[in-house]
């Protein structure tokens, strides 16, 4: 496996993983909440995936990385900085489901770790949702050492 810096021929294929990645996780938000929270909180998730895609990918403040195996991109990282609050942030990762399980998100985590690191920030946040539909996700955070913070708003 590869992991490289993001090139703009790369996001039709960023856009392909995106939704396919995204789509089981929208699935288990609709299952955990009611019909009417829902729609309000997510009118339109596919939409909204594509914008938050277009926004890392076109924002030169963000760092984007792709995986590459056997030629073929599996997946995406998003890395923000925020020297405000003295950390940087895995913003976005994604991996093609067909090759999920296999490392590829946690290649993109230690990499974006060290990127972070590299720039000063002694202090890596992640955030993801304790829904269902990210169980997945908070269970590979936990293994790579993150600890779960309880956030709670209204």
């Amino acid at each position: 496996m590869n992991i490289r810096d993001y090139q703009e021929a790369d996001k039709e294929t960023l856009k392909d993983i995106t939704l396919r990645a995204w789509e089981p996780v929208f699935a288990g938000l609709e299952s955990s909440m009611s019909k009417n929270i829902y729609e309000v909180f997510v009118p339109d998730w596919e939409a909204e995936q594509m914008r938050s895609l277009n926004a890392v990918c076109d924002d030169d403040a963000i760092d984007v990385i792709v995986a590459e195996k056997d030629e073929r991109i599996v997946g995406f990282a998003a890395i923000s900085y925020h020297p405000e609050d003295y950390l940087g942030q895995i913003y976005m990762i994604g991996v093609d489901p067909g090759c999920q399980q296999q490392g590829i998100g946690t290649a993109l985590m230690e990499k974006g770790i060290a990127m972070i690191k590299a720039k000063g920030f002694s202090l890596v946040m992640v955030e993801t949702g304790g829904d269902p539909g990210h169980a997945s996700a908070r269970k590979a955070y936990e293994k790579m050492g993150f600890e779960l913070l309880p956030v709670q708003g209204i």
